[in-house]
């Protein structure tokens, strides 16, 4: 016998045409994850915006009721004249400061970490021939750290780390990326490779060689192959405008129907067949280029 209808017409255990107890995907996982993550994102720019005018509001009333200048300066500087009111010079100083906290939360390792918000297919490479240096370097760029971008996410292919989003994942038994071939050590998924790897040169990272020219390798340590060298000062605000550009197109992403367009490109560039069959790609044997079902 048929299980009967509820009120509205649709079969028990259901809500229209999905069950009630239908799993979801990992698409549909990850897209909660990346819109629980954002709006932490959101709540951590509130409270800095909200640390700024605070600054901003005690060095002003330091200068009105002390008659000194704050922190930075020495001890004891003599305040000049306010030329306005409270409200405007905090609105006015709000922005550098604003700046400063972001550049300091920047080094924290606690922050989301996503890729800039450029087409990664537009990318032109600036590398060396990596086919011709693979069997001698082992793909070793491979193990290096490197945040994804939501073109990225929205694909579905590159899988990252859950405990750090949004690092690229790695193999916690050797350290490269899990596209990585662990035999053959090329990109399984050459043609998704995020912006990064398509944009990478190796040459003068110490990180990689000693000596490109000579082909001398650096020593292969499990503590010195990870994290670049550290940021100057106008790295830093380069990044936080960078991150503040990925943010707003993270939540383009998730706000739009923009995840399913790119997945539809995906399976049309899987469908018209291999498209890049030069470089590293090769070296992934007939494994790869091949897409990845994003429903995991």
């Amino acid at each position: 016998m048929a299980s009967p209808p509820d009120h509205d017409g649709a079969p028990a255990g259901s809500v229209g045409t999905a069950r009630l107890d239908d799993p979801i995907s990992r698409a549909e996982h990850e897209r909660g994850l990346r819109r629980a993550t954002l709006a932490i994102e959101s709540v951590r720019d509130d409270v800095q915006q909200l640390a700024a005018h605070v600054v901003a509001l005690t060095d002003e009333l330091t200068r009105r009721l002390d008659g000194v200048e704050p922190h930075p300066a020495p001890a004891g500087t003599p305040a000049g004249p306010s030329a306005g009111t409270v409200e405007a010079l905090v609105e006015a100083a709000l922005p550098a400061i604003l700046e400063r906290i972001r550049i300091n939360d920047e080094r924290s390792s606690s922050r989301v970490l996503l890729g800039d918000a450029e087409d990664k297919f537009r990318a032109p490479s600036q590398g060396p021939d990596c086919e011709a240096l693979l069997p001698l370097c082992e793909a070793r760029c491979c193990t290096l750290h490197f945040a994804l971008s939501s073109q990225d996410l929205d694909e579905g292919v590159i899988r990252w780390d859950h405990g750090r989003p949004y690092l690229i994942r790695q193999r916690p038994e050797d350290g490269y990326c899990v596209h990585n071939h662990p035999e053959r050590r090329g990109c399984t998924v050459y043609a998704y490779r995020p912006r990064p790897c398509r944009q990478y040169d190796c040459r003068q990272d110490p990180r990689i060689w000693t000596d490109f020219a000579r082909r001398e390798l650096a020593p292969a340590s499990p503590y010195a192959r990870k994290e670049g060298p550290a940021d100057t000062e106008l790295d830093l605000i380069e990044r936080v405008r960078s991150r503040q550009v990925a943010l707003a197109m993270e939540g383009f992403a998730l706000t739009t129907h923009e995840a399913e367009r790119r997945r539809v490109e995906r399976a049309g560039r899987a469908t018209a067949g291999p498209g890049v069959a030069t470089g590293a790609r090769a070296a992934a044997d007939e494994g790869d280029g091949k897409p990845v079902d994003p429903g995991g």
